[in-house]
């Protein structure tokens, strides 16, 4: 059953298990039902994800916790009986006070996590009948009914406990049945039973009873670990499936992801990139797909780069023609590419190839009678020619 108690829990390094503060301590309403019960003598509820064995510890933590529930109901009923009404058995009440000591020691270990413990001391407990019959005097004939009780420990042990348990418990009622009936003193009613021919049957009927509860007990509580571990393997199943499907949907956005990018890319949108993908694979993926981007970002920008160059080196010439045509030339406007530096240059001092190309009247005048074009090694020493060094035309 599921606490009804505050979620903010601690982890216990020795258990694993988580803790729950106190409810009133962190300011909520305390519980009702068994929530109390079980906050004072069980474990908590295990974490999110606990393992089988962690969730049958804090079961049999549980169950031990409604056991206890119940001998402090039998506790105060043997208390008034032998108290009160019935009190002339010094030896009973000594019994009980030895029990709640047992009980408070059980709820203890129960509480600390010590499970097993706790559940061998709530087999003692559940065994209590045994050792009332030499507490109220002489073996009787109605203390019969308290040998047919002990078996009430053999459904504990398999509830509390591996389900082999129940047969060496058994094995020890049927010994300490015997040790009662054969060391104790009788009275004169018992000894006339066992002196008759139903002394078999009497006899009979309590030990066959403990072999007939353990191994019922040891099927039911197989069955019950083998539901669980079934439980569990579909729990495990489900769980993976659900991961899987997680996985695969993650897969596909990815996928859907990396196609979106290779659109883009293949349309010319080179600021396309790919992020937010949880699939360490398609992360990989991604990123050299991201690298290949930006280098082919950098190759397209050269690439235009080069065209604009050769568009500005075709411009340029072409002014170099007009220019020593004669005519009046129309410098190429910057465009961004580094050519725009010799542009600048020829704005800055006129280009001459004999003549400046800034003055159409100093054009007409300085160009030779013959109509011949002037020599290279002239234009190269002429002091209007400001071209840089690896422009400048070579003989």
């Amino acid at each position: 059953m599921r606490r009804n108690l505050d979620p903010v829990r601690t982890r216990d390094s020795r258990e694993g298990f988580t803790t729950l503060p106190y409810p009133r301590d962190m300011g909520h309403q305390p519980v009702s039902g068994l929530g109390w019960w079980y906050w004072l003598v069980a474990l908590p509820e295990p974490r999110l994800g606990a393992t089988l064995p962690e969730r049958e510890r804090s079961r049999h933590s549980h169950l031990i916790a409604i056991f206890l529930l119940a001998f402090v109901f039998i506790e105060a009923g043997g208390l008034f009986q032998f108290a009160v009404i019935d009190n002339d058995h010094p030896l009973m009440i000594e019994l009980l006070i030895v029990t709640l000591a047992l009980m408070i020691v059980t709820a203890g270990l129960n509480r600390t996590g010590y499970v097993i413990l706790a559940g061998l001391l709530m087999v003692a407990l559940a065994d209590i009948s045994l050792p009332a019959i030499p507490a109220t005097g002489a073996v009787d004939l109605q203390h019969f009914g308290a040998l047919y009780l002990s078996v009430g420990s053999l459904l504990v042990a398999a509830s509390v406990l591996p389900a082999w348990s129940v047969f060496p418990l058994a094995i020890a009622n049927c010994a300490l049945m015997l040790g009662i009936v054969s060391f104790l003193p009788h009275s004169a009613a018992f000894d006339a039973a066992l002196r008759s021919n139903d002394a078999q049957q009497i006899l009979a009927g309590p030990l066959l009873m403990q072999g007939v509860v353990a191994i019922v007990a040891y099927v039911w509580a197989q069955s019950m670990v083998n539901a669980l571990q079934r439980a569990d393997r579909a729990e495990e199943i489900a769980l993976l499936e659900q991961r899987e499907l997680e996985r695969q949907a993650e897969l596909e956005e990815g996928v859907r992801q990396l196609l979106d990018v290779h659109v883009r890319l293949a349309n010319g949108d080179f600021q396309a990139r790919s992020s937010g993908l949880r699939n360490p694979l398609l992360w990989s993926v991604g990123n050299s797909l991201n690298t290949l981007i930006a280098r082919l970002s950098r190759s397209a920008q050269a690439d235009a780069i080069l065209r604009g160059e050769e568009e500005e080196v075709q411009r340029l010439a072409d002014a170099i023609r007009v220019a020593r045509s004669g005519r009046q030339p129309n410098l190429p406007e910057p465009r961004g590419v580094p050519l725009d530096i010799v542009v600048d240059a020829l704005r800055s001092r006129p280009l001459t190839i004999g003549v400046a190309l800034s003055d159409p009247g100093a054009r007409q005048a300085n160009l030779p009678q013959s109509g011949a074009p002037q020599a290279a090694d002239d234009m190269v020493t002429h002091p209007g020619y400001d071209l840089p060094e690896w422009l400048r035309p070579h003989g």
